[in-house]
């Protein structure tokens, strides 16, 4: 199974929600991510989760923790049972644990969401190439500085960038994989031969109210203009034959009424 994926990073700084609602359409999947080094980005997470279901509905979510390797130094800063009872309590996917730095299950991550995308498949305009290959929007959501930059570089360069940039906005890439067939769940089969139906029969008469517009006028445009071309001259012939015919009856009438006064006029002076 071909999978391309459009990987969004979502800028964590509050300064930047004005523009996200259009980045939230047509999602697919989307990673919750948090620094497991840092409890309070564990605590945005409620914030961040709303915000996604205001903005996208009820898209599929898996919670990430990243920063795995920090863990060996510091310890464990969240603990476990808080991160699985927040899964439970919003009903995501699942919860994987990486390191962009370490490149540790970093491709597992969006492998899984690309898994969690086709198991949601609605299908939306533009998912389906064909019943081999599908194409995905994924967002990566969470506090600033929790490594969604990272993790997007690191899966789509195959190593961790060490000169790291604040994403200013957002950042935007994409990467084509395979899955193979025998690693995905038997559901998605199934989900997959539902979705191309709709697909074909949703689009296809998408694809053909769309090219009606295109090929009609021509066809009734040729032939106005050749009407017109031909019929104007012998319309102009028609009012110039009424105008001289009405011109010279009044011509006419105007010739009698002066004859008669004349003709009045003589017999008054003969018979006087």
């Amino acid at each position: 199974m071909k999978i391309t994926l459009s990987l969004w990073d979502i800028a964590g700084q509050e300064r930047f929600d004005f523009f996200k609602t259009d980045f939230y359409k047509g999602v697919a999947a989307i990673g919750l991510v948090f620094d497991l080094s840092r409890p309070d980005t564990f605590d945005d997470i409620d914030v961040y989760f709303n915000d996604i279901r205001n903005r996208s509905g009820n898209v599929p979510i898996i919670l990430v923790g990243n920063k795995n390797d920090l863990k060996k130094d510091l310890g464990e800063t969240i603990p476990r049972k808080r991160i699985i009872q927040k899964v439970n309590q919003h009903h995501l996917f699942e919860y994987i644990e990486t390191s962009a730095l370490e490149n540790e299950n970093v491709d597992n991550l969006f492998n899984r969401l690309a898994i969690i995308a086709l198991l949601d498949l609605q299908p939306r305009l533009g998912e389906v190439v064909d019943i081999n290959h599908f194409r995905f929007k994924i967002l990566l959501v969470g506090s600033a500085a929790v490594g969604k930059s990272s993790l997007i570089k690191t899966f789509i360069g195959k190593k961790f960038e060490t000169s790291y940039k604040l994403t200013v906005g957002l950042d935007f890439m994409t990467r084509d994989f395979e899955i193979p067939d025998e690693d995905l769940p038997k559901e998605v089969h199934d989900v997959i031969k539902k979705a191309v139906k709709t697909f074909r029969k949703k689009f296809k008469r998408l694809y053909k109210k769309e090219e009606v517009p295109k090929i009609s006028p021509i066809r009734k445009k040729t032939p106005t203009k050749k009407i017109l071309i031909e019929t104007a001259p012998d319309q102009e012939n028609d009012k110039i034959k009424k105008r001289t015919h009405l011109y010279r009856k009044f011509f006419l009438l105007s010739l009698t009424i002066v004859i008669i006064a004349l003709i009045i006029i003589s017999f008054f002076f003969l018979f006087r």
